[in-house]
């Protein structure tokens, strides 16, 4: 690998690390209010999907940028889109048609929504597999 693009990686890795500090710490920003969404279930809806998105893209990008391999990229973003369906989607369902339940279902689903974890997990997962097949 060259130096030129161990350095492209490295800083790629740490713009996606800053990049989910920052959406952390500003985790209380009303991005939908800031378009001007002004709907209880709409900002929430918009908040909780922008959030999501943005978590999980930059999780990718960090899975890129430490492993540089293509099938590591796909394989996350089908990951990302599963999450999208079967976690995020039933996650809005709950919180909207049982709002007065926010058991451990709902904070589970949350914690999934709000942490990139799922695709976090894949970093060790990946690093495994590179180094057993090689």
């Amino acid at each position: 690998m060259s130096q030129l693009n161990r350095n492209k990686r490295v800083l790629l890795a740490i713009f996606s690390i800053s990049a989910l500090v920052l959406v952390f710490l500003f985790q209380r920003y009303d991005a939908a209010g800031g378009i001007g969404i002004d709907n209880r279930y709409g900002q929430f809806v918009f908040n909780r999907s922008l959030r999501f998105l943005i978590n999980d893209a930059l999780a990718i990008l960090l899975i890129y940028a430490l492993f540089s391999e293509r099938k590591f990229v796909v394989f996350a973003v089908w990951i990302q889109v599963l999450g999208t369906i079967f976690i995020l989607i039933p996650y809005f369902i709950l919180k909207f048609n049982y709002p007065s339940y926010n058991g451990p279902l709902v904070s589970f689903l949350h914690r999934l929504i709000l942490n990139p974890t799922l695709l976090l997990l894949l970093i060790p997962a990946f690093y495994y597999q590179q180094k057993h097949t090689k």
